[in-house]
C-alpha cells in the first residue's frame, strides 16, 4: 500500500494550482494535442478518456527514432505517451471497478505524471458501462475506485464530475470524494444532459471551492479564450481552469498573444507526424480546428487522403520529405504514395483517387460532430 505522506500529498495538490490545463477529449486528447498544448504553455495536459481493461497489462515498447511509448494489447496500439511530456501528463481513466482500475493504473504510473478518474463522460458507451457520469449516481462504486487508487499508486490520483440540478446533491458527492484523499477535483459545470451549446454554470463552482477548501478545484466549461481564465478564477474562486474546444479552436489558446490558426495547424500536422500518429486521427483533429470551413485552405485538407497531401496543402513538403515522412509508419498513414516496393507509379494513383481506399474510419473524412467540452 502506498499512502502519500502529508507533506508529499501537499506537493501534489500544488501541481494543480494556479493552472491553466488542456481537458480530456474523446479522439483529440492524443499525443501531438498534448505535446502541442505544453509548446504553447499548457501548465497540464490530460489524455482522452481510456478505460481500465484495454490499458491494463498492455505491452510498453519505445520507439528509439520517435521517442514515443506504446502501449498496445493484441497488436492494437491502446496509448501513446513521450518523455517530453511525462511530469506534466494526466492519464485519464474510465473505470467501473476498483481493482481493474488499480490493474491498469499500475501498468502506466511510472510514465505518467498523475491518474485522473473519469465520472463526469456522458456518452453512452460510458454509462452503460457503470463508468463516466453513472458513478455519480454510485458514489460507494466511486469512491471504492478512488480509495484503491489513491492508497495504492505513486502518483497523485484526481477526479473529474459534472453537477447534479440538485446543489446539495452535488455538494455533498464533492466532500465524499474529496474524503478519499483525491489530490484535486475537476469540476465541469454542467450537468449530464447538458450540452457544450448551453452555457456552463460557472456560479455552481463557488460553494464546491469554498466546501473543499483547501483541496484545489479546477473549473471546467467555456473557457474559450484566453481572457476567460481570469474571468472564471474571479468570479469562482477556482484554483485553475481548464479547456477543451478553446483548444481545439487553436490550441495557441494557453499563450496571450496566439498564433494564427494556419500556424497552429502546421506545428499540429509536423508533430502528429514526429510522434507517427495515425494519419485518420490527425485529419479529424485538423479538421475540428477550422471552424471556417469554407477557407480555401480547409477545402484541400478536407480533400487529403494521406500526410504528403496534407503537408503539400500547408506548404511544409519539404518538411514532409526531410523529417515527416521518416517518422510515420505505412500502418500509420496507409495511403500514402509508395516510392518504392510492390506499389508503382499506377497503383500510387489508383490508391489516392479511390473511393474504396478509404483511411481508419469514415468520421475521419468529415468529421460531424465536434469534441466534447
Amino acid at each position: 500500500m502506498t499512502v502519500p505522506d502529508s507533506e508529499k500529498h501537499q506537493a501534489w495538490q500544488d501541481r494543480y494550482r494556479n493552472g491553466y490545463f488542456l481537458a480530456p477529449m474523446v479522439r483529440v486528447g492524443t499525443l501531438p494535442m498534448r505535446l502541442l498544448s505544453l509548446h504553447y504553455g499548457a501548465d497540464l495536459v490530460w489524455t482522452c478518456e481510456i478505460i481500465d481493461k484495454s490499458i491494463a497489462n498492455c505491452l510498453r515498447t519505445v520507439n528509439d527514432q520517435t521517442g514515443v511509448i506504446s502501449y498496445s494489447k493484441d497488436g492494437r496500439e491502446i496509448f501513446t505517451t513521450h518523455k517530453d511530456e511525462k511530469s506534466r501528463v494526466v492519464f485519464q481513466m474510465g473505470s467501473a471497478s476498483p481493482d481493474t482500475a488499480l490493474e491498469a493504473a499500475r501498468t502506466i504510473e511510472n510514465d505518467v505524471a498523475g491518474i485522473d478518474l473519469n465520472c463526469g463522460c456522458p456518452m453512452k458507451f460510458s454509462v452503460q458501462g457503470g463508468m463516466g457520469a453513472a458513478l455519480m449516481e454510485d458514489p460507494d462504486r466511486l469512491c471504492a475506485i478512488l480509495e484503491a487508487l489513491v492508497q495504492n499508486v505513486s502518483v497523485p490520483v484526481t477526479c473529474k464530475i459534472r453537477v447534479f440540478d440538485d446543489e446539495e446533491k452535488t455538494i455533498e458527492l464533492a466532500r465524499r470524494i474529496a474524503a478519499t484523499g483525491i489530490s484535486a477535483l475537476t469540476v465541469h459545470c454542467r450537468t449530464r444532459y447538458m450540452r457544450p451549446r448551453e452555457k456552463a454554470m460557472w456560479h455552481r463552482l463557488n460553494r464546491i471551492v469554498d466546501e473543499l477548501s483547501p483541496l484545489p478545484v479546477i473549473l471546467n466549461g467555456d473557457i474559450c479564450h484566453f481572457d476567460d481564465v481570469q474571468k472564471a478564477r474571479e468570479s469562482t474562486g477556482a484554483t485553475s481552469v481548464m479547456t477543451a474546444r478553446g483548444a481545439i479552436a487553436n490550441p495557441s489558446i494557453f499563450r496571450k498573444e496566439s498564433v494564427s490558426v494556419l500556424e497552429a495547424t502546421v506545428e499540429f500536422v509536423k508533430t502528429a507526424m514526429r510522434a507517427s500518429n495515425s494519419y485518420a486521427n490527425t485529419k479529424y483533429t485538423v479538421l475540428l480546428m477550422y471552424t471556417d470551413t469554407k477557407a480555401p485552405e480547409y477545402k484541400v485538407l478536407q480533400a487529403s487522403k494521406c500526410y504528403e497531401a496534407m503537408c503539400g496543402a500547408l506548404g511544409i513538403a519539404e518538411f514532409y520529405h526531410a523529417e515527416g515522412k521518416l517518422c510515420v509508419t505505412d500502418r500509420n498513414d496507409p495511403m500514402r504514395v509508395k516510392q518504392n516496393g510492390a506499389l508503382g507509379k499506377r497503383s500510387a494513383v489508383k490508391n489516392e483517387t479511390s473511393v474504396n481506399a478509404q483511411p481508419e474510419s469514415d468520421a475521419a473524412e468529415t468529421p460531424t460532430k465536434r469534441a466534447k467540452a
